[in-house]
This record gives C-alpha cells, structure tokens and sequence, in this order.
C-alpha cells in the first residue's frame, strides 16, 4: 500500500486537562498545571469532500518526544486559544517539564492592576470557578497503524510534537471533544510512518502549512 497522501494543511491540535486546585499560589499569582497526559483522542480525518474517517490519536509523552523549547521560551497562555490580538494573553509559561507520564507546566500572570482581563481570569482560577486548561500542538512526526478489522479504526501515535500555548477553556466534559482552528502561520516538515503491504514501515516526509488554533 502507497503512502497515504496527506492534506496540504492541517490543524493545531488541542486537548484539555483538568487544573489541580492544590497548585494554585495566589499571592505569587502562578498556577502549576498538567498540559498533557498523552490520553487517546478520537479524531476524524477527511477524504474526498464528504467522507469522514474516525481516527485515535495517542500523544508520546517523554522528553524526546516532546520539544517544550517554545514552551520554555515564554509561550503565551491564552483565554480559549484565541490567538487574534495580545489581550487575549493573560499569563506566560515561566517554566515547562516532563514528570513521568506528564507534561507539566509552571504559569504566571501578571501583577494585579496591570490587565484587567488577567486579573478576571486569575481570579476566576483561584476561586476554581475556571478549573480546565488546553494545550495547542503540532505533530512533528506521527506513526499510522492501519485498522486491521471491522469495527476497528486507524491509530495515529504522535512520536514527536510541540506544544505551543496553553490556554484556559470553560468545557471540558468530552476529554475527546476537539476544538478546530483555521489560521495559517508557518510551516514545518511532518514526518509520517506507514504500513506498505510489506508490513515494513515506509517514511515520508512532508512540507505541511501550520495552522494555529483559537
């Protein structure tokens, strides 16, 4: 079997995680929180213009699989993923790490005063009235395993991705809800692994457009 041709874009991927009330430093104004757990994800993908093909993804979580450079360099955290203009940003990653099968994250907002937006959403979070939090990704390299049987689906397992921002969102009783996005911002090579009728993987790699999600 060929590889499989990928669509000329895809999304920046996002999830949600729950935030630990007990990692909340009001008088620091920081919040520690868990960005991934690398759970699988129901997803689809489409073929043709009216086909829709269930998919689960499953994010790798180690420190080779996951590059936090862009997390550790101060990456925003947002209000709902909205990425339009700088008053959607209400916090910055201070710090970001592996621990175990976790993704970690040490946030912080400003100074109170200083942004009333921030000062709504920091409160709201110190109340644990906002108790949810999504991390925006891409897929750097992903590794397909076909279905095998009826009734099954595809397994996509991100071997390597980069998490970009975190943001805090209000719903989050589908963990396979997926919130879609639709705003070109760069490029990066995406590698693919594929089942050939071999059974042997075979490598291709693709220049995709990146689009960043709100």
């Amino acid at each position: 079997m060929p590889a499989r041709k990928m669509p000329e874009a895809l999304p920046l991927q996002e999830r949600k995680q729950p935030i630990d009330k007990n990692a909340i430093d009001v008088e620091g104004r920081t919040v520690t929180l868990v960005f991934t757990t690398g759970a699988t994800v129901r997803r689809r993908r489409y073929v043709g213009w009216d086909s829709v093909v269930p998919f689960d993804e499953t994010l790798t979580v180690s420190r080779d699989a996951i590059d936090l450079s862009r997390m550790n360099a101060g990456a925003p955290v947002l209000d709902s993923h909205a990425t339009y203009t700088t008053f959607s940003q209400v916090g910055v990653v201070e710090r970001a790490w592996i621990e175990g099968k976790e993704g970690k994250a040490l946030i912080r907002f400003p100074k109170a005063g200083i942004d009333e937006s921030a000062d709504r959403m920091f409160a709201m979070v110190a109340d644990e009235i906002i108790k949810n939090v999504s991390v925006g990704y891409s897929i750097d390299k992903v590794r397909i395993v076909e279905a095998e049987k009826k009734g099954q689906v595809e397994q996509h397992i991100v071997e390597r991705w980069t998490p970009y921002e975190v943001s805090f969102v209000t719903i989050n009783a589908d963990p396979n809800a997926q919130v879609r996005a639709a705003e070109t911002a760069a490029t990066y090579l995406l590698e693919i692994d594929v089942p050939v009728i071999s059974h042997e993987p075979a490598r291709a790699r693709v220049r995709i457009s990146e689009l960043y999600g709100i």
